[in-house]
Parts: C-alpha cells; sequence; structure tokens
C-alpha cells in the first residue's frame, strides 16, 4: 500500500483571542502565549506578525478622552523564542500639535512635528525633520530624547538623530528610521509623509515596512510540519489613556511555504 500526501501549507494559532482587562495606566496585563503550529505538509519559514494599528486607529485620539479611539494594537507588545526583549507590535504616536515648552529641536535640520513616545510610566520626547517632500522622503529626520522627560530643556532636546532611510509600499506614503541608540533601541520607526505620525514596530515584514534594518522575522528558518512555536505577548498601557475598552485589534501571523 502507498499513500501520498498532497502540498498543503497551513499555520494554526492557539489561543484564537487574547484578553486583558482592568490594565492600570502606566502598567502591564501580563504575559500571554500564542502557540503558532505547522498543521500542514510544508515546511514554512520567515514568520512574522503585525497588529492592525493603522487601521483601527485612524485618527489622532488625543484629547478625546474616548477610550474606542485608541487602538488595543497599540499597546500590545510582543517577543519571540530567541529574543529577551519585548517590542511593540505596531504603535502609533501622534504629532502633538501643541507647543512642548522648554524645547530644543536643533538636533534636525527643519522641525515639523513632534511629540512624546509613551513607554508606560516613561515618556520621551521625539521630532521630525521635514525633507524636500514630506517626512518620507531620503533627507527627513527622526530625533529621540535618551533622558526620560522632566520638562526641563535638558530632557526635552533630543539628540539621538537617524536620517530616513526609504520611501516604499503604501503609495510611498512612509520612511523608514533604523533606531540604534535611545529608548527605541531595535524598533524602526516610520514616518508619515505629512509629519503628522510615526508607527513603531519590529515585526512587521509588510512590503510597507520592510525597508528598516532592524525588522526582524519572528522565526526565520523552517517551520517544519507538525512542530509549533510560542510567541509572547504583553499589554503595556502609558499613563494618560482614558478608562474603558480600547478599539479591538487583530494580530495577524504571517508565513512562506
Amino acid at each position: 500500500m502507498d499513500v501520498n500526501v498532497s502540498d498543503s501549507a497551513i499555520i494554526t494559532i492557539s489561543p484564537d483571542t487574547l484578553n486583558w482587562t482592568s490594565v492600570s495606566t502606566g502598567g502591564v496585563g501580563g504575559v500571554k502565549y500564542i502557540n503558532v503550529k505547522n498543521t500542514g505538509s510544508l515546511n514554512v519559514s520567515q514568520i512574522y506578525a503585525y497588529v492592525d494599528t493603522l487601521s483601527t486607529e485612524p485618527i489622532r485620539p488625543y484629547g478625546l478622552a474616548y477610550a474606542k479611539n485608541y487602538s488595543a494594537g497599540g499597546v500590545i507588545t510582543i517577543k519571540n523564542e530567541t529574543d529577551p526583549k519585548f517590542y511593540f507590535a505596531g504603535r502609533t504616536e501622534w504629532n502633538w500639535t501643541q507647543d512642548i515648552p522648554n524645547h530644543d529641536w536643533s538636533a534636525v535640520t527643519t522641525p515639523a512635528s513632534w511629540g512624546y513616545f509613551r513607554n508606560t510610566t516613561s515618556d520621551y520626547v521625539w521630532v521630525l525633520g521635514n525633507g524636500t517632500v514630506g517626512c518620507n522622503s531620503s533627507d527627513a529626520q527622526f530625533s529621540i530624547e535618551t533622558d526620560v522627560d522632566l520638562g526641563t530643556t535638558a530632557t526635552r532636546t533630543p539628540g539621538n538623530t537617524f536620517t530616513i532611510t526609504n520611501s516604499a509600499g503604501d503609495g510611498e506614503r512612509w520612511g523608514y528610521a533604523t533606531i540604534t541608540t535611545g529608548p527605541l533601541t531595535g524598533h524602526c520607526v516610520a514616518a508619515y509623509y505629512d509629519c503628522s505620525k510615526i508607527y513603531i514596530y519590529n515585526f512587521d515584514k509588510r512590503a510597507n515596512f520592510t525597508g528598516c534594518s532592524n525588522a526582524e522575522y519572528l522565526q526565520a528558518s523552517n517551520l517544519v510540519s507538525g512542530y509549533s512555536m510560542i510567541i509572547s505577548l504583553d499589554a503595556w498601557v502609558p499613563n494618560g489613556y482614558p478608562s474603558g475598552f480600547l478599539n479591538q485589534t487583530i494580530l495577524t501571523v504571517y508565513a512562506t511555504a
């Protein structure tokens, strides 16, 4: 008797729902785990993941005092089995629009927008420098403070400056900076063309965001049939979020056969 198994590329995610409730501002929800199993007959590799923050937080939510205006994807952090560090799965920080007193934007040539990177209890001031055709052009700049914001000029003088090096995908609307020092070390920062927001990520390898050299796979090597990998997830809620349920997010895990 002969048995021939057909080709199939399938991964199965379990559980299919994760919830964090009553997370304090400036706090974490606690680590939860997702099991990614190769239930097909072909090896899969180049596994990455992203949350849909950009579609579930489409407008600037600051000052609206309504939790649903914030995407849950913006507070989700993620790690793989080989790196001890958690990275933001896809966090958006928006232009502050108001002045930040005591600032010094001299690290960038043409300051266009600024804001705060909020990492649970700590805030860090950042600034975008406009390029010749927008904040996604190859001569745009991103700079971020290394000191926690205390309201002083010394803590509002971003000095770690990174050049926007790529502009690709999504209608050429994003430019990318590879962050090597400071509070976002290891992350990628994508700047939107109109300077209105930045997108912070690591394991998002979609064509729109793969231009950053920090962008990596959760697992690049083969996940053979019948085997699984574990993704660790947590919810890091910064200070200043309104109470209530954030806008629900979807985590998509993608693999190549």
